[in-house]
This record gives structure tokens, C-alpha cells and sequence, in this order.
């Protein structure tokens, strides 16, 4: 890659976000905005996509995660307390009644759905007490069909609870800004052989992977 383009990427990777001013509004480069602009540069970025998942060290001993049924309301507190987005729903049937009410270990288990803040988004606040009882597994499922999410909320909230997104270990990162793209979600969750989670690449470590890798090449030129 010439130093211009380097230095260009560096730029644009170098903030989580950047506004630019238009004719008439202001507007935001997200992190999802940037992995499409990376995507196109697959070929210039090879040395450092064609590196596996692994190596971020994205399989984890711990994955924060709630059962098939935590409720709703303990599934924000579980988000809240931990200051996550985000967390795995996982099958647990051999867990105790008090774990269905905080996070557990869902490292090796059934995946089965993704509850996120994202899932909140645009949820009037009477109805979102009228689903604080029902489970955050359900809760996923009915906004789907809610009325009362604009169809540019569902956008927004892409696939990230019915098709459930994962790589392996061993994949190439080139692999995982393939899913998160095409999807589009925001994490893809790393699984073993058997399919049970054991990790999870965000598109966070994925800048942060490619911005440390050409800030490397620019100080070695």
C-alpha cells in the first residue's frame, strides 16, 4: 500500500466516529461505515485480514451472557450493571433459579439469540413496562412484529437477534468484516466445532487490529 493511502486509512480509522458538514445537516461515519470502506480495500489490507480471529484473542475463558429465561427487566439491569451492550442468550436448563436474574457464563453453551441496547432502541416506554415481565428471548421476537418500531428502526437494528452471526477461531479477519457487513451486525460471535460460543470479535477490535497493523507499516517506513 502507497504511504498515502496508509496514512489516509489512519485517518479515518484513527476515531471511533467523525462528522463531516453537508449543504444542509451535519452527518456521522460510524464504525460500520468505515469496515465498508475497508472492505473495499480487502486486496491493499491482505497481511492483516488474512490474520485469524485467534490471534485478537477472541476465545475467552468468560462470555458474559443470560439464560432463555431472564427477563427483560433483569436483562437491562444485567446490561446496566456490567456497562455492556450486549450479551449472548443462551440455553441453561442446569442453572439455578437466582442465576435466570444475573449474568452468567455462557462460555460452551446453547447460543440461541442476542438481547442488546440496540433492541431498545425506539421502544416507547409504556410498552416497554408492559414486556419488562416476559423473557428477554421473547422480547426479541415480539418487537420484530411490533408495530410500533418504524421500519427505519428495524433497519437499524439489522439481524443481530434472528440470524444468529459466528466465525470460528481459526477464520480470517477478512471473514469476519464479510458477515458483519453483508449482514450487518456489529459483532460476530466466535463458536467451537460444535457451534456453542467461546468468543466475540467486535467491529471494534476489528479497527483497532487494522489501525495497530498500519501504524506498525508507517513507523517502520
Amino acid at each position: 500500500m502507497s504511504v498515502l493511502g496508509t496514512h489516509f486509512l489512519l485517518h479515518i480509522i484513527s476515531s471511533t466516529s467523525l462528522y463531516w458538514e453537508s449543504a444542509f445537516s451535519y452527518q456521522i461515519l460510524t464504525q460500520m461505515d468505515m469496515l465498508k470502506l475497508l472492505h473495499g480495500r480487502v486486496g491493499e489490507l491482505h497481511s492483516i485480514l488474512s490474520r485469524s480471529v485467534q490471534d485478537l484473542g477472541a476465545d475467552t475463558v468468560q462470555i458474559y451472557a443470560i439464560t432463555n429465561h431472564t427477563k427483560v427487566v433483569y436483562a437491562i439491569k444485567c446490561l446496566k450493571v456490567a456497562m455492556l451492550n450486549v450479551v449472548p442468550i443462551v440455553r441453561a436448563g442446569d442453572v439455578g433459579q437466582g442465576d435466570h436474574k444475573q449474568l452468567i457464563n455462557g462460555r460452551c453453551r446453547k447460543l440461541i439469540g442476542t438481547f442488546s441496547t440496540t433492541d431498545l432502541r425506539g421502544c416507547h416506554i409504556t410498552s416497554l413496562k408492559s414486556w419488562l415481565g416476559i423473557s428477554a428471548l421473547a422480547f426479541t421476537e415480539e418487537v420484530e412484529s411490533s408495530p410500533l418500531y418504524s421500519e427505519s428502526d428495524m433497519q437499524n437494528r439489522g439481524s443481530s437477534r434472528r440470524e444468529l452471526v459466528t466465525c470460528y477461531a481459526e477464520s480470517p479477519l477478512s471473514e469476519v468484516n464479510e458477515k458483519a457487513v453483508t449482514n450487518p451486525v456489529h459483532r460476530v460471535w466466535v463458536v467451537n466445532q460444535e457451534g456453542l460460543p467461546v468468543g466475540l470479535v467486535s467491529l471494534t477490535d476489528v479497527i483497532r487490529v487494522i489501525r495497530h497493523s498500519l501504524l506498525s507499516d508507517s513507523n517502520d517506513q
